[in-house]
């Protein structure tokens, strides 16, 4: 698995969904934000898909054969007004045993993508990287 950056920010413009972390590790947050990023996703163009739920939060998966790529989304803290957000890509095990791996590639490209969403959203505030 290869994994980008986190981005940090804080908006209160995705509501917690009663109920939604039972499907999520308890107080873990964020189907609204990862419902409203694939919407702008596939608005650019890019094949996002329906979110999934994982214990460490949302995710959008997204195309991109042959590796599995998605967008995690989570809230940072229990009052959910502080997200993080980063992309991973998974698979792609004969690419790489062939030396044709861009997955770095695909990764790179999705979280340009992800980021620029993030920075032209008015409800986006302070909005910054952090190391994985």
């Amino acid at each position: 698995m290869k994994q980008s950056a986190l981005l940090g920010f804080e908006s209160s413009a995705f509501a917690v969904i009663p109920g939604e972390d039972e499907n999520t590790n308890p107080g873990v947050y964020g189907k609204a934000l990862a419902q409203w990023l694939a919407e702008q996703l596939k608005a650019k163009g890019l094949p996002a898909g329906e979110v999934i739920a994982e214990d460490f939060g949302w995710c959008v998966p997204v195309e991109s054969a042959p590796h599995s790529a998605y967008v995690s989304c989570a809230s940072a803290d229990e009052n959910a007004r502080s997200w993080r957000v980063f992309v991973f890509v998974e698979g792609g095990l004969v690419s790489r045993l062939l030396g044709k791996d861009k997955s770095a590639e695909g990764l790179a490209s999705l979280f340009a993508a992800v980021k620029q969403v993030l920075q032209s959203a008015l409800a986006v505030q302070g909005l910054h990287e952090e190391a994985a």
